[in-house]
């Protein structure tokens, strides 16, 4: 008998870290969104998975830009994206 398959997150990469401990001017690519809640409004913000944001600002609110717009996240949210900073950026 097959076990039954599970819908669990992808495996989170080894360099994923919340976005609330990149420094700010990072560009880094979104991975995950951990609040399930949060998912449908920030995906109509553009922040969809593996999109590039660069950090414009750390606090409440968290500032990051996509593309050409820049969009504030109050703290809470910023802690359950999950990104992978791009190598040698600042």
């Amino acid at each position: 008998m097959t076990p039954p398959v599970t819908s669990a997150a992808p495996p989170r990469p080894a360099a994923a870290v919340p976005l609330t401990t990149v420094p700010v001017g990072v560009v880094a690519t979104l991975h995950e969104v951990t609040d399930a809640d949060s998912r449908p409004v920030l995906r109509s913000l553009g922040l969809t998975d593996d999109c590039v944001l660069r950090l414009c600002q750390v606090g409440d609110p968290c500032i990051v830009q996509v593309k050409s717009t820049r969009i504030g996240l109050s703290s809470a949210v910023a802690r359950c994206l999950y990104v992978v900073p791009e190598p040698g950026n600042r």
